[in-house]
């Protein structure tokens, strides 16, 4: 068939990914498979499967992995389903992309992938077409989402090519919220592309590659409904937007605001109903029983008096009398006993006994055949709720309320999830800053990391620059760093780090995330459980080197007098013998751990960076330098006590760097001063943008082999001693650059005015983010010059970047430019657009 003829949809070929484990979809997936969990009384994959005999598929190939004989069991040649069926029963997991090259013989035109565990009312005879006429091998039909987080993100051109795509993005990497569907047309010149007998996926591997080679990608964008039952949450959500009327079923008629009873079905005297319900065949629901907005299953009993709101109860369930369920899931064959009260979002698997006046406490997952005692309450560390459902992992970090989010409990099951997913018998590092409240945290993660047979390194208190160094020269595979936050002193924040000392990678992370959830831990036998030692000799070779990888006689001639404030931080406890080795004169401030008293508000900094002025101008010194409690960043105030603001100290260290050293390529952030690329053009020194973030700068500096990177906010890194952002390196590389170019820093900063940059904030709901930023992309395309990290304008007079703000609850604009009319005029103007397209979104609603 020609690739531009008018497709024969009855010969259109289907293949349906039917073999995912549903890890997420945990308890109620420990025995069946996900496509086969039933959503409003039918497997979800019986929707699909009638859903493409309706618009006239005949034919479809169901690749199997997890549990086959339950599906193949149920559907066998699917002629009740309208579909003749055909199976593919994998003997390991080679992937979506490599399952489906496991068939590509059959495969010799146009055809269909689907997911088998999506609800969608999405028309798959226009995505055909689409794909038709743009000619292209691939084409993904695409959704668009509140929450694209755990998601592939999609932005198209005009001519709806795929431009990007980033899998399971990052907060601060949210550019849209079209997503990646799991649905997608293809033509068979795709294999070309998959190998064979190996592990390969859709989203991780193939669409980076063809985006990466060049080959056009097209995107159908549906504007229907669309979910991945990706979660237990979402799967109860789902079930209350069918009941609201959001979107159809195949063969399933429902009478909206009504109840709808199958064949058989008894009810007593007084029943009480609301909103839509729908009961299964031959249930029976007792004297005075209240239903609101539910879905029953078949041969349901439902006890007198009892009250079930907004729940999904499965077939051959039976709830006690005056029993009280919102909210809630409850599986085949469980017995709720009498008197039980049940809290929103409880899951319970199938097979279960839940003993008389028995209370559930909200998040509660039950796994099959578990027996509750009467009267027994049961209670989960995930009591605080909608924030763990939502998210656990903000990039590479978990944070929370010490002692209300962050628990003990909640730290040793958080260490138990990491060291499950690493593995038995591996090697982690653990640090922590001096608070009590990292101290308390650090201990409960190494209890559940031991738990998983993992054993440990504690460096005990060690700033997190120094972890990162000992994991790039170690045999570690993973390591971990507590501290407290640096702007709230009651919230513990906990940062996962990769083998290498890089931050967990976000696939990774919601891999860790998922175990989490699902509380499905390994458990070491008692003569596996992990083993705890101490390192030694980690601080010594971090001296050794840090020297090393300086020009110290360069710095021993210029002989500087300087002041640094230590912020109370580790920086303390390691600095000041190097400063030693390089014959500075030091003024040391707050050099001394003192965890209470670390510079969490703008006052304290602001008060702070004061006295250091004061200071260094008293005494007439060479340079101040405050490094941060973390010992990551560095502010300066220069020899005549003028605080060099952040984005200016960047532009500085920057041209002193070209000019001391002539590097081939350098870093910058998309939010960095074009006077750096300037800098950059005249010594002949490539740029290569970054996102601000530090993986993203250090994935850059190893493709690119960047000498230097800085992220504009205080933060550098000089790969030439370790790829990680390290504040007391960076002072120390500071001196270094003023020696070699005979340079003051005040009179550097006269003759290299400060940038003309400022910021705003425009407060939005997390869920909208991704929709305000695509329609950014669409209504100003012309100006847009970068979707890297954020939208990025191009103007005349200077740029505009919008990007989503680390908080998850702001979209931020920076913007650089020519005067401070400009820049104060078009972060005016976009604060009103950005905050005109929120207001429509909360009137009007939708994409």
């Amino acid at each position: 068939m020609a690739r531009n003829a008018k497709p024969d949809l009855q010969a259109e070929k289907v293949v349906i990914l039917s073999g995912g484990y549903g890890t997420r979809l945990k308890p109620f997936t420990l025995s069946l498979p996900k496509p086969m969990i039933p959503f409003v009384n039918r497997p979800i994959l019986e929707h699909i499967i009638r859903r493409l005999a309706k618009q006239n598929y005949r034919q479809a190939t169901l690749l199997l992995l997890y549990r086959p004989e339950k599906i193949s069991g149920y559907f066998k040649e699917g002629r009740n389903f309208g579909l003749n069926l055909e199976y593919s029963v994998a003997n390991q997991d080679f992937g979506t992309a490599g399952a489906v090259r496991s068939i590509s013989k059959t495969l010799d035109s146009t055809f269909l992938v689907v997911s088998g565990d999506l609800v969608t009312d999405v028309d798959l005879r226009r995505a055909v077409e689409f794909h038709r006429k743009k000619g292209g091998i691939a084409t993904m039909i695409l959704a668009r989402v509140q929450n694209p987080l755990p998601f592939g993100i999609v932005l198209l051109d005009e001519d709806q090519r795929v431009q990007q795509f980033v899998e399971k993005p990052s907060t601060v990497e949210l550019v849209s919220d079209t997503v990646n569907a799991g649905m997608y047309v293809l033509e068979p010149e795709i294999f070309y592309y998959i190998p064979a007998d190996r592990p390969f996926y859709f989203a991780q591997d193939l669409f980076p590659l063809l985006l990466q080679e060049g080959v056009p990608i097209y995107g159908y964008v549906h504007e229907g409904y669309w979910q991945d039952i990706g979660d237990l949450r979402q799967y109860l959500l789902s079930h209350h937007d069918f009941l609201a009327g959001k979107f159809e079923l195949p063969d399933i008629r429902v009478q909206r605001g009504k109840v709808n009873a199958g064949k058989g079905v008894q009810l007593g005297q007084g029943v009480s109903f609301e909103g839509t319900v729908i009961i299964g065949e031959n249930s029976i629901i007792g004297d005075g029983a209240k239903i609101v907005n539910s879905i029953l299953g078949e041969n349901t009993t439902v006890g007198p008096g009892a009250e079930i709101v907004d729940s999904v109860i499965w077939s051959d369930v039976q709830i006690g009398a005056s029993s009280h369920l919102v909210s809630d899931v409850v599986a085949s064959g469980t017995r709720v006993g009498r008197g039980v009260s049940m809290d929103d979002n409880v899951f319970i698997a199938q097979g279960c006994e839940i003993g008389d006046l028995a209370v559930i406490k909200s998040n509660v997952k039950i796994w099959p055949e578990r027996k509750v005692g009467r009267g027994a309450i049961v209670t989960s560390s995930l009591i605080w709720g909608e924030r763990w459902l939502r998210e656990l992992f903000v990039n590479n970090a978990v944070a929370g309320v010490i002692n209300q989010e962050v628990t003990p409990e909640f730290g040793a099951r958080l260490g138990a999830a990491f060291g499950t997913y690493l593995g038995p018998g591996g090697y982690v590092l653990v640090s922590r800053d001096a608070s009590a409240a990292a101290r308390m945290i650090h201990r409960s993660l190494i209890c559940g990391l031991m738990s998983a047979g993992v054993n440990i390194g504690d460096l005990r208190v060690t700033p997190l620059p120094l972890l990162r160094y000992a994991l790039q020269r170690g045999p570690e595979k993973g390591g971990v760093h507590v501290r407290q936050s640096a702007s709230e002193e009651n919230t513990v924040e906990i940062l996962f780090l990769e083998a290498d000392g890089e931050d967990l990678a976000s696939p990774r992370a919601k891999s860790v995330e998922r175990l989490f959830m699902q509380e499905d831990f390994n458990r070491a036998r008692f003569e596996d459980i992990g083993h705890l030692d101490f390192p030694v000799r980690v601080m010594e070779s971090y001296q050794e080197e840090f020297l090393k990888n300086l020009d110290v006689s360069a710095i021993e001639r210029a002989r500087f007098k300087i002041v640094v404030d230590y912020s109370f931080g580790p920086a303390g406890l390691i600095l000041p013998s190097i400063l030693g080795s390089l014959d500075c004169e030091v003024v040391a401030l707050n050099a001394y751990l003192d965890p209470k008293r670390a510079i969490r508000q703008w006052s304290d900094f602001r008060y702070a960076m004061l006295q250091l002025s004061n200071i260094v101008v008293s005494l007439k010194s060479d340079l101040g330098i405050l490094i941060d409690a973390g010992t990551e960043r560095i502010f300066a105030v220069d020899e005549d006590g003028h605080l060099v603001r952040n984005e200016h100290l960047h532009v500085l260290l920057t041209k002193m760097f070209l000019d001391a050293y002539r590097p081939k390529a350098i870093g910058v952030p998309v939010a960095s001063s074009d006077r750096i690329r300037k800098f950059a053009e005249d010594t002949g020194t490539r740029v290569v943008e970054t996102r601000q973030e530090h993986r993203s700068m250090v994935e850059a500096i190893r493709k690119h082999n960047l000498a230097f990177v800085g992220d504009g906010q205080g933060g550098y890194i000089f790969p030439e001693f370790h790829y990680a952002i390290d504040g007391m390196f960076a002072m120390a590389k500071t001196l270094e650059l003023l020696a070699k170019t005979e340079t003051r820093f005040g009179e550097l900063r006269q003759q290299i005015p400060q940038p003309i940059m400022d910021e705003r904030k425009v407060e939005c709901a997390w869920e909208r983010i991704g929709t305000i930023l695509r329609h950014l992309v669409e209504t100003e395309s012309r100006q847009v010059e970068s979707t890297l990290d954020g939208v990025k304008l191009r103007f005349p007079e200077g740029w505009l970047l919008a990007t989503p703000d680390r908080s998850g609850s702001a979209i931020r604009l920076v913007a650089e430019g020519k005067s401070r009319r400009w820049v104060d005029s078009v972060l005016g103007d976009y604060v009103q657009k950005i905050q005109g397209m929120i207001e429509s979104l909360h009137k009007f609603g939708g994409a």
